[in-house]
């Protein structure tokens, strides 16, 4: 229990330490997303083309209040783990959509 405010709340405390800080949420009920100030209705198309069709993930993370911190949301899976239970490399689709994430420059 907990798990989910414990990652926003660790991940904006780096960010306010001026840490750069990337929050994903992979929960299927996406609350980190909202946690973070995140509508998260508005990205749940594209996190799944992410995610699936190993999209530009660059393009699903998202700036928050916070000046280090930002997110990839994450909103409804049921779509994406109906369609992952398929692919035989599923458990690491998700290091190598991370892979070229390039660091923002903060300014």
């Amino acid at each position: 229990m907990g798990k989910t405010t414990t990652s926003v709340n660790l991940s904006a405390s780096l960010a306010v330490a001026e840490k750069k800080t990337l929050l994903i949420d992979i929960d299927p009920q996406g609350n980190a997303t909202s946690g973070v100030g995140i509508e998260k209705i508005k990205y749940r198309e594209e996190y799944l083309s992410g995610l699936i069709d190993q999209a530009n993930v660059e393009e699903l993370i998202l700036d928050t209040e916070l000046q280090y911190l930002r997110s990839s949301p994450r909103t409804s899976t049921s779509r994406a783990e109906i369609e992952l239970v398929s692919f035989p490399d599923r458990e690491v689709r998700l290091k190598r959509a991370l892979h070229d994430v390039r660091e923002p420059s903060i300014t």
